[in-house]
C-alpha cells in the first residue's frame, strides 16, 4: 500500500510498506500514514498483537486502572500483561494514549522475543545510555541484534518519543533479524 505521505525516497519508506503489507499497522482514514507522528502506547501493543498472529485471548480481568473494557485496545494490552509482555507503572496505570519512548520500545520487542540472554559489552553502546539506565539491558540487545542503530552523534535518546516510521524500522529488522515472527 503506498501513503501520499510516504514517498519512496523516504527513510523507512520500506519498513513501513513492510508493516502494512503484514497488517501490523494501518493508515489513517485520509488516507495517509503520518510516518513522523509518534504511536501511542495502546498501538505499540496492538502491532505486537498483529504480529504474534492476533491470538485467540479473553481477558479474565482489567490489570491497569486506566484501561477499562471500553478501550479500543483493551484485549491486546491484557494480552501483552498476560505474557509478560507489559507491566505498567507503579501506580497501577498502563498510559495508553502517552506515547512510547524509545527505552519502552527496546523492552517491549525484547520481552515479545522471549527476554533471550544478552552478553553485555565492556562499554555502552550508546553515548547516552549507561549501565544504570533503565533498559539498558534490552537496548544493547537490540543494538547488537542490529534492530537499533541509534544515532549519527552516538545517542539512543532513550526517553525520546518514538515515531511510527522508526517503529516500522524496528519491527521489521527485528523479523529480517529473526528476532521476532509473523504469525
Amino acid at each position: 500500500m503506498s501513503y501520499p505521505d510516504v514517498p519512496s525516497s523516504m527513510a523507512f519508506s520500506d519498513d513501513i510498506c513492510w508493516l502494512t503489507q503484514h497488517k501490523i499497522a494501518t493508515g489513517w482514514p485520509d488516507g495517509t500514514f503520518r510516518p513522523v507522528t509518534p504511536l501511542n502506547r495502546d498501538a505499540m501493543v496492538a502491532f505486537l498483537y498483529r504480529m504474534a498472529g492476533s491470538p485467540a485471548f479473553t481477558p479474565t480481568r482489567q490489570t491497569f486502572t486506566d484501561v477499562d473494557a471500553g478501550n479500543m485496545f483493551f484485549k491486546q494490552i491484557e494480552w501483552a500483561a498476560s505474557n509478560g509482555i507489559v507491566t505498567g507503572w507503579p501506580d497501577g496505570t498502563f498510559r495508553p494514549t502517552q506515547p512510547i519512548t524509545r527505552d519502552a520500545i527496546a523492552a517491549l520487542i525484547y520481552r515479545q522475543a522471549g527476554s533471550p540472554a544478552v552478553t553485555l559489552p565492556d562499554r555502552p553502546s550508546f553515548n547516552d545510555v549507561s549501565p544504570t539506565t533503565m533498559f539498558y539491558r534490552e537496548i544493547e540487545w537490540m543494538q547488537a541484534k542490529g534492530i537499533a542503530n541509534g544515532w549519527a552523534d552516538g545517542s539512543y535518546r532513550p526517553l525520546n518519543d518514538t515515531n511510527r516510521d522508526a517503529i516500522a524500522a524496528f519491527l521489521h529488522r527485528a523479523t529480517d533479524q529473526g528476532v521476532l515472527a509473523l504469525h
